[in-house]
């Protein structure tokens, strides 16, 4: 294929719309904030992100994300039966009532650590996975290296505090968790946190769910809350925008809020982050398959004209109001001859609001196989260059 010179080019084109993250204004009352695109990871608010705090529960994404990464592994069932231990069966908070020696599914450990936050089913699930709660610990900080979750430590796989500093996460860490998981085990996680109850009637057990958002907003499926008095009120939510017409793709917005003052506030915040990202974002198609993105004249002849069109569909996500920086054509340094419908004569790149750039072939709306005699006259040596070029 001929190469592609950036040398020539058509036209740009700068679009009117310059909009900054500065004209859209909202303040969220919490010690640390983040929203987050979750197939692109691109941050869209952040506040304090980088600063490492207590993240009570929400250390149970982690103890989820061992676990199943070992039911992946196979070396272990989601079915396997637990047995408690006594030091289990100790942990205080948020609680499944799990008495020492009782026998209870894996399955329902991770069920009970999810909806209702509990910290004993979270402690067992690591002696379990683990071999011994020490060794989990050691696991879940390996993962989070792994990930790239670089200012996070753990301690305890269920976030309750320490005599000395206990687990400690930023707010931008827990959104690569919550994108880890999303990316890995969505249509695993998402039928538990966005359950309003957990009920199990052999246990006469029954709860409502820690996560009082998923009342507020319908679409909210997830994820986890957390709370201590060192480190306030936080939840790690998620939810999918849903498109409102044929040019738009549902997305993903994972948002986070660390050390709130109660739980309306951890709610009531996050709603304010998600409203934000709903009113200023979108994921919408900006090129359509065989769309004219421009027109030339074959070797400058007003007699051979050629419509280039987008060789298929480009999506971008990105801000309502103005997703576009600029457009560059550039096309193949010596033109083909015969040109064919659909052969590639160039690219487009479209550079967005945010530095990213999609790049797509630009393809010819017609075949051009027979050359008028006064073009052929006129332009001998252009035309006799693409000749010899395509025989080459």
């Amino acid at each position: 294929m001929k190469r592609v010179t950036a040398i020539f080019i058509t036209f740009i084109f700068l679009l009117n719309s310059t909009f900054s993250f500065a004209d859209v204004k909202v303040k969220i009352n919490a010690r640390a904030a983040l929203l987050m695109e979750e197939e692109s990871g691109e941050i869209l608010f952040s506040e304090n992100i980088d600063e490492s705090f207590a993240p009570a529960s929400i250390t149970k994404l982690m103890t989820y994300l061992v676990a199943m990464e070992a039911v992946e592994k196979g070396q272990i069932s989601m079915n396997d039966l637990v047995t408690i231990s006594p030091r289990a069966a100790r942990e205080a908070g948020a609680s499944y009532r799990l008495k020492a020696g009782e026998i209870i599914k894996l399955r329902e450990l991770i069920e009970a650590m999810l909806i209702v936050s509990a910290n004993d089913a979270a402690f067992a699930i690591a002696e379990y996975v683990g071999g011994s709660m020490e060794n989990f610990v050691k696991i879940m900080n390996e993962k989070a290296k792994e990930i790239g979750m670089v200012n996070t430590h753990f301690v305890n796989p269920n976030g309750m505090p320490e005599k000395d500093e206990g687990n400690m996460m930023t707010a931008k860490d827990i959104g690569i968790l919550v994108k880890y998981i999303m990316d890995h085990y969505k249509e695993e996680i998402l039928p538990l946190t966005d359950q309003e109850f957990y009920q199990n009637k052999r246990r006469n057990f029954y709860k409502k769910s820690t996560n009082g958002l998923l009342k507020v907003i319908p679409d909210v499926d997830g994820l986890k809350t957390g709370y201590t008095r060192e480190a306030g009120f936080c939840l790690a939510a998620t939810m999918n925008v849903k498109k409102k017409n044929e040019n738009e793709k549902d997305f993903r917005l994972i948002s986070v809020v660390l050390g709130t003052e109660s739980d309306f506030n951890r709610i009531h915040e996050s709603e304010k982050l998600l409203n934000y990202g709903i009113a200023n974002f979108t994921k919408r198609r900006i090129i359509k398959s065989e769309e004219m993105i421009g027109k030339i004249n074959l070797w400058g002849a007003k007699e051979l004209p050629i419509k280039l069109l987008a060789k298929k569909d480009a999506w971008a996500f990105g801000v309502k109001n103005g997703i576009e920086k600029s457009r560059e054509i550039s096309l193949l340094d010596k033109m083909p001859f015969p040109i064919i419908k659909g052969q590639k004569l160039g690219e487009l790149k479209v550079t967005l609001y945010n530095g990213k750039v999609i790049t797509m072939d630009l393809i010819s709306d017609r075949d051009i196989k027979k050359i008028p005699f006064k073009v052929f006259i006129t332009k001998f040596w252009s035309v006799f260059s693409s000749l010899i070029s395509n025989i080459m």
